[in-house]
């Protein structure tokens, strides 16, 4: 779920969805072609990741699924090749979107010299399923822009969720990302050429583990199909990301509250 934001995971809106869309979505999408929710919220967040500052921003919430196969949501545009299959009911999914991921010398004036890192095409594969008392995700992406960080990310995590109440649902979602050297190169490195143009001495950054963290959220229904939410997303960087002379802060957070309605 995802807002304009320059921080490297969705804002965290993918939960507050699926579990809000998850109480009713089934029987609604049997009924109809197009079942959903849309919704806006508010939030900030990093200007980039390992920034020690935040932006503050509106963004949409989007959330649709045609005939129980096409989707438009945080991911782009996209289908299930299967879903909710089986006891586990397992998902597979694929999609294209939009990154906005990204890192410009805009953002911090202490980024002068580096090359920016811009925001563009994104091409994911998603394997979902349940395991009792949690669905865990398995997302893996790739960046198709030549101005953007080109690099591939791998993302685990497991959505815990239960009612408090009639109304009140609460939310918890731990996760860990991995990314490749691309990746990582392009927001925790320093290359020869931008050690000399900028204040970074030269820094290597590599594959591996790049953060974790956890996203948590409580949502209260209005009505059926009107409900608020809050999130926070807490994550720390690990390996090359912590040790990057451009991670000016490495435990970061995110915050968010919005509304949406379900059709």
């Amino acid at each position: 779920m995802a807002g304009p934001y320059k921080t490297s995971l969705p804002f965290p809106c993918a939960l507050m969805v699926a579990v809000l869309c998850g109480q009713h979505a089934a029987a609604n999408e049997r009924e109809r072609d197009l079942s959903g929710v849309i919704g806006f919220g508010i939030g900030s967040a990093p200007e980039f990741s390992g920034s020690d500052k935040d932006t503050t921003e509106l963004f949409p919430i989007i959330d649709l699924t045609w005939r129980d196969r096409y989707f438009l949501n945080d991911r782009g545009l996209g289908f299930y090749a299967l879903r909710n299959a089986g006891r586990r009911n397992l998902s597979v999914s694929f999609a294209i979107g939009y990154d906005f991921d990204e890192r410009l010398a805009e953002d911090d004036a202490r980024l002068t010299g580096l090359r920016d890192v811009e925001a563009g095409a994104l091409l994911s594969a998603g394997l979902a399923f349940d395991v009792g008392a949690a669905e865990v995700d398995l997302e893996l992406n790739h960046g198709i822009s030549s101005k953007g960080h080109e690099g591939t990310r791998a993302t685990i995590s497991a959505a815990f969720s239960r009612m408090a109440g009639d109304r009140l649902r609460l939310s918890a979602r731990p996760f860990l990302v991995w990314s490749d050297g691309s990746y990582a190169s392009a927001f925790y490195g320093v290359s020869a050429q931008e050690a000399a143009s900028s204040a970074f001495a030269a820094y290597d950054a590599g594959s591996g583990f790049e953060r974790v963290g956890i996203e948590l959220q409580a949502s209260y229904s209005l009505t059926p199909r009107t409900a608020l939410f809050a999130g926070i997303e807490h994550f720390q960087l690990l390996g090359d990301a912590k040790d990057s002379p451009i991670s000016f802060d490495d435990a970061l957070t995110e915050i968010s509250t919005g509304v949406i309605f379900r059709f």
